[in-house]
Order: structure tokens, then C-alpha cells, then sequence
């Protein structure tokens, strides 16, 4: 049974044995439908849509000119003064 075990933690992609065995007791305890990540299927999706929302220090180029302005300023020399 180990081996079988093993295979499917692989054919899965889990980490390790023991996640796939976490995974599979999520299941049966709490009846609920769980991700691969523990996570009910509404709780992952606020992650992912959490996780595409620009950081603080993320730039955000809304228009075709904050693009153009953009690669406009990558093109700049910069001087040897680190300015």
C-alpha cells in the first residue's frame, strides 16, 4: 500500500506522503471539498485573487502612455553618478 501511496504523491505532485495523507483526512473529517492546498475552494480563490493585486512597491502602468513613458526611461542613460 506504500508504494501505491507513493506513486500517487508523486502523480499529484505533493511534497510528501504525509501531505497527501493530510489532504485525505481533510477530507474525511470535515466532509467539505478541499484543495490540493488544504483550502476550501473559496478561500483559495480570494488567495489567488489576493495574490494577483499589485504590492506597494509593484509600478502599475494604466494607460499606453504610462507604457511609453516607461520604456522611455529604461532607455535612459544613467549617468555614472548613480543618479
Amino acid at each position: 500500500m506504500y508504494k501505491d501511496v507513493k506513486k500517487v504523491a508523486k502523480k499529484k505532485r505533493y511534497t510528501s506522503v504525509s501531505e497527501l495523507i493530510r489532504n485525505a483526512l481533510r477530507k474525511l473529517l470535515y466532509k467539505e471539498e478541499v484543495t490540493e492546498n488544504g483550502f476550501t475552494p473559496e478561500f483559495e480563490k480570494k488567495v489567488l485573487v489576493a495574490e494577483c493585486e499589485p504590492d506597494e512597491k509593484d509600478l502599475v502602468l494604466e494607460t499606453q502612455a504610462d507604457v511609453r513613458d516607461y520604456f522611455k526611461y529604461l532607455k535612459k542613460p544613467k549617468s555614472k553618478g548613480g543618479n
